[in-house]
């Protein structure tokens, strides 16, 4: 499985996003334990950006499967039960580290935003996905 993106930088839009960013600045470090390298995530007041490679200074390392982060940003594991399962660990700065959570959650969100911004998400996160060989799980039959 190969995970396809592109780097890119995204500001805090709202004024509580803002408040939230003030004060946060590090890396954290997304190592994919499958030979799919790594990716890294520089926070700082104004923004967050993403970019391939890993970084040798970053406050926190979280190590994965590339299938199971895709699988997390398609919705199909949830973040908590990945976490408490093992698919996922956290080394470093335990706290800096939970923003990966946050980073999961925000690219779901951007997929049912409305409008442009979310048809623009839908199509680049979607085409991230399938590049990179993800089959989503089919839906479980009602009543298990």
């Amino acid at each position: 499985m190969t995970i396809v993106g592109f780097g890119a930088r995204f500001a805090p839009r709202s004024e509580s996003q803002r408040a939230e960013m003030r004060g946060l600045h590090g890396t954290m470090n997304l190592e994919l334990t499958d030979g799919e390298g790594g990716w890294h995530v520089d926070f700082e007041n104004d923004a967050i950006s993403i970019a391939r490679g890993l970084k040798g200074d970053a406050r926190a390392t979280v190590r994965m499967k590339a299938g199971d982060f895709m699988a997390m940003v398609a919705g199909d594991m949830q973040i908590s039960t990945a976490r408490m399962t093992g698919r996922f660990r956290i080394a470093g700065d335990g706290h800096f580290g939970i923003l990966f959570g946050g980073i999961v959650g925000s690219l779901r969100v951007a997929m049912t935003a409305p409008g442009v911004a979310g048809f623009v998400a839908r199509k680049m996160i979607g085409l991230a996905l399938r590049r990179g060989g993800y089959k989503p799980q089919p839906p479980k039959p009602a009543g298990t």
